[in-house]
């Protein structure tokens, strides 16, 4: 049998309760030590500055399950393009970590922040948090669940953006975080 058969027929069973797997996507990725998790937060992000975080998908299609984002002031744009360019990729982000904690699988996806943008590519997605009151009888809170909307997809051998936008008036923080599998057949 082929060694990619003997794959297909080995992942059918689940190894922990050596049984026909059953389960959900998510959870059967999570299982089989394809699902990939990172998050981290971003200190003293000034008014009407730009983030950009890169994804670079290498020859497999990774599907983005989670892009969530919790900011300390509303008025912010978060834009996600397809096939951005770059002439630096940016600092790499190393904090990849398989949701699996007894697999020893590592993400093909890489991830970059602050990469140098020639070209910003097609528009997916936006996604608006408004701002939050400070007025008379208001008081300022944080927003949370800025994300993706949906499963996304990627293509092989691509170049993602996600741009972040400060309109809020003042410094604000944020945590990030995304969640994706990657299929491995």
């Amino acid at each position: 049998m082929s060694n990619l058969l003997n794959r297909v027929f080995e992942s059918a069973f689940d190894d922990e309760v050596h049984s026909l797997a059953v389960i959900d996507e998510q959870h059967r990725m999570n299982h089989a030590g394809f699902m990939f998790h990172t998050s981290g937060k971003v200190i003293g992000m000034v008014d009407a500055n730009v983030d950009d975080f890169l994804l670079v998908t290498g020859d497999i299609h990774p599907h983005i399950q989670l892009l969530n984002f919790d900011f300390g002031a509303g008025d912010i744009d978060i834009v996600s393009y397809e096939d951005t360019t770059t002439s630096n990729d940016g600092t790499p982000i190393t904090a990849l970590l398989n949701t699996n904690r007894n697999s020893s699988i590592t993400p093909l996806l890489t991830m970059f922040s602050a990469p140098t943008v020639t070209g910003v590519g097609t528009l997916l997605h936006t996604a608006w948090m408004p701002p939050v009151g400070t007025g008379i009888g208001q008081s300022a809170s944080g927003i949370s669940g800025g994300g993706n909307g949906e499963e996304w997809e990627l293509k092989p051998n691509s170049k993602y953006m996600i741009r972040i936008t400060n309109n809020s008036g003042s410094t604000i923080d944020y945590r990030y975080e995304l969640r994706w599998y990657e299929p491995n057949f």
